[in-house]
């Protein structure tokens, strides 16, 4: 499996409990989150595939962060 594989496989299993804890402050923040996605989505080389699940990882932050400040 190559890097970026592991690295998208590691944010799906992570990213999403680190910031739906217990507690009313994020375990790891958005921001955290923000530039792991940006910086994967900026290699030049992914495949269109990995290119989609960046995306639709992207969108499920943005989506939350925006429930996140409205509460």
């Amino acid at each position: 499996m190559k890097f970026i594989d592991q690295e998208i496989t590691h944010i799906m299993r992570v990213m999403m409990p680190s910031l739906l804890s217990d507690s009313a402050i994020p375990f790891l923040s958005f921001d955290y989150w923000h530039k792991r996605l940006s910086n994967l989505l900026d290699t030049a080389q992914l495949s269109h595939a990995q290119f989609r699940t960046l995306d639709s990882l992207m969108t499920q932050l943005e989506r939350l962060q925006t429930q996140h400040a409205a509460a």
